[in-house]
C-alpha cells in the first residue's frame, strides 16, 4: 500500500518525513504531530508523506499501521521521493 510521490497534486502543502530505525519514537512523534494538526489551526497540511529509509527494525510496520489509522499519512518509497525532490531542484 505504498503511495508514490509522483501522485502529488500540483497544489497543497506536502510534508515529507524520512525515518530510519525509529521504532521507539515514530508512533509518538506522528500521533503528537497529527493531534496538533487535526485539533489545531494547521488546516493547510493535509498530506503527510512518510518514507522509510530501509529500517532494520519495526519502523516500517509501525508506519503501515499508522497509515491505516490516519488518512493524512501516506507511505512512500524513498527513491521516488528523492527523484521528485531532485527534479524540483533542476527546474
Amino acid at each position: 500500500n505504498i503511495y508514490t510521490c509522483t501522485n502529488l497534486k500540483s497544489d497543497g502543502i506536502y510534508l515529507i518525513i524520512a525515518v530510519k530505525n525509529q521504532e521507539n519514537k515514530i508512533e509518538g512523534f506522528l500521533r503528537s504531530f497529527l493531534f496538533k494538526i487535526i485539533y489545531g489551526k494547521e488546516e493547510s497540511i493535509k498530506h503527510i508523506i512518510v518514507t522509510d529509509l530501509d529500517s532494520s527494525d519495526e519502523t516500517e510496520n509501525i508506519l503501515e499501521k499508522l497509515s491505516k489509522d490516519y488518512d493524512y499519512i501516506k507511505l512512500a518509497n524513498w527513491k521516488d521521493c528523492k527523484e521528485v525532490i531532485e527534479s524540483i531542484k533542476n527546474t
